[in-house]
């Protein structure tokens, strides 16, 4: 027994990390009118929980009839189990075993336990066999439950994560508490879980209520009541059981029922036109079961030391008699303060049934209820009569379940039923729909991500927590350039040893509270040592951004927090919405469900902002008439048959134009070409692709990551087998993206190869053509050996690289290797061949070495749009980051964007620079980089003016020989320059 009251004890730590404190302030203004919106919100209900079929209905009064009175009692008690590795011959395992062989229990709760490191949950496959392995043990079929309010990963460590109820409350849509509902159930029933827990039926309507809190839809009774109508249905219509606690309710109460007996000291009408209003609701709806609250309800129960749990006045002539619910009433917790400081586990027991519960959960000393129940049976203080009705009740609702039929899981099924990722993305929404802005003084929200940002992060918690804010730590660090990280907790770090940072080593700070519901805690307070070394933060005179994750009411302690965002929850999908809600990759659109009288909020306000979308928008007229000049240098090509047709991209400051001129080839029944068609783009393939996927290489986000000092033989052992292997020896990554290696600029393999192998053998064995290092030498060999190293760290194959990792991202759904055949007529077509494939080249990569290796190689390939190869360069200009999707670091940008020595100054890594008398023209900065590539296409980038000019052409077409492009790229570079205001006409 000692054992089984340790784990019990486990549960008790367990809860109060889990539940969450609930307030609300409205009072009913005109009670018939808003019950009948209560009546119409349930108006779709389901059928009353009574309502099973004739078959099942026999299985009922069958087994009934066949039951001793100790199986009978037994039906009566709920037990425990943590869903963790149980072996067959441990004292768990026995415990578990005496309860379904010896006890005859109804069936078990699925619980956490605590550990020195704080809450350890149960796991899906352990909960889902233990669920077996009980039920084939049972002569009847079990009921298994478990407290899944927020999904089911409130109890266990896998499901799909919801925000609270609040949160969704504040998010506004009915619908979202249907969504929670149904994928809580169906994940709940794929575990043999079928018995959810939820939802909270509490009004919060008092600020200092240290258990409910958060747990509940609001202050409004009428708007909670269609909550959890929405909620109930979504469980019940999807195979569960749902459950509405606390009853009566438990929302105006400033003690915890954990610790000791709370009072709701309210009169009857008060309880009627407030308490009670979502719970005639979820009987409208048919809900399945009831939770009992350990509460005083004078108005209801006479004497003071009984709680409703235990009140025959409550659950019989109110819940059965006066509202007519004929469903399952359940205890609370029967190990919670509110019953155990006044009554012994048997007698608490015994009082309950007799009161008209019909399931008693958690009974402390389960053997000692038994044997009480036993007793009052045998002397008649529960007649036959009454433990019948109970036990008819528990049997119908496994009935209902079917579990008469087919009480197992299919454990082989689990990943296919359980955590789905487009479930989890539907509870991600619902999350991003609850954030609630609350104080903004001095708008600063939206951040601006794509500028640089150094941040301190402060992560509060209110609870034991060895590690705070691990999830919007990670969040934060995808968007700022540096985070530096303070955690403070009430068990792990104290606050009071944390010594904040300069204020001068970072540009804005993050304070985030963690103030959740802890049940036995008493209070939902942001500890005093916690709120000092927040407040030493709001005085250093940085901009502070305040996050109140949990509890709405924390706001009221700290008035010098200009900037308040409330997100009602502590879980993952929360701090996720949180961050997101910060730069703008989220509208802010939420409102409080509750009123905060501390800081004059009312219920219903919220500050809304709408989302940044951290893309690129058209350039207004007036910009586009400052680009005529720019416009009529391409004119003036197509005109002079520098290529038949072009389409060109010029960015400023986030804005872009985009134009296209002249037609797909030089046939007079040719389309026109539009901004969306796609180029051959050949070598910038070298830049958006293959440099962009050896930076993110560099960064270290793969497996094994990529030193660009490494010698290249490292990553291509085949390497260092060919001639010179003095020089060949010394070859490293960064020689190959500075085209300073030595090997030559081109070979035409393509006359000899059959694949790629071919080729990379042809490399290998290529003498170099001088010392590494020593000059730079553009080489899309080099490249093809970039490309062969990226394929051999990541096991992936370039083109779906380049797709995962850069085109899906930035949204660049025109850019592709080896376009479908089907597009093909929309593609610029490149040269009309007649030394290798003998046709026109259109929708084939014109590159003949790129052609022999398969269309994907490192050095061309790819196929783009204008509009595409804009948001790439703006994500560049960005630092990294565009749509708010991070594709490469803002330092690791900089660092492939910056000239290298060893190529005189010439190139970047990957990149080149500006020269006197290239392609750039005269105006680009000196921190400027750019590619061209051989069909005719070009991306310079001028971070220094924020500028981008994106040219594509078919310059090939029909032949090579034509190389107009080459006075025709610096005349399009200068005008658009000096369209922007970057340089006069004479000045060059």
């Amino acid at each position: 027994m000692e054992g089984r009251l340790a784990r019990f004890l486990f549960v008790i730590l367990v809860f109060s990390f889990v539940f969450m404190a609930h307030n609300a302030h409205s009072q009913s203004s005109n009670p018939s009118s808003k019950k009948n919106a209560v009546q119409k919100s349930t108006a779709s209900a389901k059928s009353s929980p009574t309502t099973i079929s004739t078959a099942a209905s026999a299985w009922v009064e069958s087994t009934l009839r066949k039951m001793t009175v100790d199986e009978k009692v037994g039906q009566l008690l709920l037990s425990t189990y943590h869903g963790s590795f149980t072996a067959a011959d441990s004292a768990a395992y026995a415990q578990l075993l005496h309860d379904v062989q010896d006890l005859h229990v109804g069936g078990f709760i699925v619980i956490t336990h605590s550990s020195p490191l704080g809450v350890v949950k149960s796991q899906v496959y352990p909960t889902a066999v233990l669920a077996n392995q009980m039920q084939a043990k049972s002569k009847l079929p079990l009921l298994i439950a478990s407290d899944f309010e927020r999904g089911t990963p409130m109890r266990l460590d896998e499901g799909t994560s919801f925000p609270t109820a609040m949160a969704v409350a504040a998010g506004g849509d009915l619908k979202d508490a249907y969504t929670m509902g149904k994928i809580t159930a169906l994940e709940a029933r794929a575990i043999g879980v079928h018995w959810v827990y939820a939802p909270d039926s509490d009004v919060n309507n008092n600020p200092g209520n240290p258990i409910i809190n958060t747990r509940s839809f609001g202050e409004n009774p009428q708007r909670v009541a269609e909550f959890v109508s929405e909620f109930i249905r979504g469980v019940q219509e999807n195979g569960a059981l749902a459950t509405a606690k606390h009853f009566p309710g438990h929302g105006d109460t400033s003690a915890d029922s954990h610790i000791d007996l709370p009072v709701i000291s309210v009169n009857r009408e008060r309880l009627e036109n407030l308490e009670l209003v979502p719970f005639r609701a979820a009987i409208t709806a048919g809900v399945d079961t009831i939770m009992t609250g350990h509460l005083s309800v004078p108005a209801l129960e006479p004497d003071p030391s009984t709680p409703a749990t235990l009140s025959r006045h409550i659950l019989t002539d109110l819940l059965r008699k006066q509202l007519d619910f004929q469903g399952l009433v359940v205890t609370d917790a029967m190990d919670m303060g509110g019953i155990t400081v006044r009554y012994a586990p048997g007698e608490a027991a015994v009082r309950a049934v007799v009161a008209g519960a019909d399931c008693v959960l958690m009974p402390p000393v389960p053997d000692a209820a038994f044997e009480a129940l036993q007793g009052a049976v045998k002397s008649g203080r529960i007649s036959k009569e009454r433990l019948d009705e109970s036990v008819r009740r528990i049997l119908r609702a496994k009935a209902r379940l079917g579990l008469q039929q087919n009480r197992l899981v299919d454990v082989n099924a689990l990943n296919h039923k359980f955590g789905s990722v487009a479930w989890q993305k539907e509870a991600q929404e619902i999350s991003d729909r609850g954030v609630t802005l609350l104080r903004d003084t001095p708008h600063r929200l939206p951040l601006d991500g794509t500028k640089p940002a150094r941040a301190l992060l402060l992560a509060l918690y209110s609870d034991p927590q060895p590690y705070p804010g691990e999830d919007l730590e990670r969040e934060l660090r995808a968007r700022f350039d540096s985070v530096t990280a303070l955690r403070a907790d009430t068990r792990f770090v104290n606050a009071s040893v944390l010594r904040l940072p300069p204020p001068d080593s970072y540009d804005i700070a993050v304070v985030a509270f963690f103030v959740r519901v802890s049940d036995r805690k008493g209070n939902i307070d942001v500890p005093a040592e916690q709120a000092a070394l927040a407040e030493q933060v709001y005085k250093t005179g940085k901009p502070v951004i305040t996050l109140g994750l949990g509890s709405p009411y924390a706001i009221e302690r700290f008035p010098q927090a200009e900037t308040w965002l409330g997100a009602f929850g502590i879980c993952d999908v929360t701090q996720i919405s949180a961050a997101r809600s910060l730069f703008g990759e989220i509208p802010v659109r939420g409102h409080l469900p509750v009123t905060v009288p501390g800081a004059n909020l009312k219920a219903g306000f919220g500050i809304e902002l709408p989302a940044n979308p951290m893309t690129l928008e058209p350039m207004d007229v007036r910009g586009e008439a400052q680009l005529q000049p720019a416009y009529d240098v391409l004119e003036k090509a197509v005109k002079d048959k520098a290529f038949p047709g072009a389409t060109l991209a010029v960015g400023y400051r986030g804005k872009v134009a985009i134009h296209a001129f002249g037609k797909l080839s030089y046939d007079a029944r040719a389309a026109v070409v539009t901004p969306k068609t796609m180029y051959d783009i050949a070598s910038l393939t070298k830049v958006v692709v293959t440099t962009t996927l050896v930076a993110k290489l560099a960064e270290g986000d793969f497996a094994v990551p990529l030193d660009l000092d490494n010698k290249i033989e490292r990553y291509l052992p085949e390497w260092a087998a060919g001639p010179q292997p003095e020089w060949r020896h010394r070859v490293t990554v960064r020689h190959l993206l500075t085209h300073t290696s030595g090997l030559p600029p081109f070979k035409e393999y393509w006359r000899t190869s059959k694949s790629k192998q071919d080729t990379l053998e042809k490399i290998f064995a290529e003498p170099l053509e001088c010392e590494p290092g020593t000059k730079e030498v553009y080489s899309d060999l080099g490249i093809i050996l970039m490309a062969e190293i990226i394929e051999r760290l990541t096991g992936s194959t370039l083109d779906d690289l380049a797709k995962s990792f850069v085109f899906e991202p930035l949204g660049m759904t025109d850019s592709m290797y080896r376009p479908d055949k089907k597009l093909w007529p929309q593609i610029a077509p490149t040269e009309i061949d007649n030394n290798f494939r003998h046709r026109q080249v259109q929708g084939e990569v014109h590159d003949e070495n790129a052609f022999a290796i398969g269309g994907v190689s490192g050095h061309a390939g790819v196929f783009s749009t204008a509009p595409d190869l804009a948001a790439f360069c703006q994500m560049l200009l960005n630092g990294g980051v565009y749509a708010h999707q991070r594709v490469l670091r803002r330092a690791t940008v900089m660092q492939f964007t910056v000239a290298q020595e060893l190529s005189g100054g010439k190139r970047t890594l990957g990149w080149a620079a500006p020269t006197e008398g290239g392609s750039s023209g005269h105006y680009f900065s000196a921190h400027s980089f750019g590619h061209t590539g051989f069909t005719g296409t070009s991306i310079w980038i001028d971070p220094d003016r924020q500028v981008f000019v994106v040219l594509l052409t078919n310059r090939v077409y029909p032949t090579r020989e034509n190389m107009k492009i080459a006075q025709v790229r610096p005349a399009l570079h200068d005008a658009v320059m000096q369209a922007l205001g970057f340089a006069t006409a004479a000045a060059h």
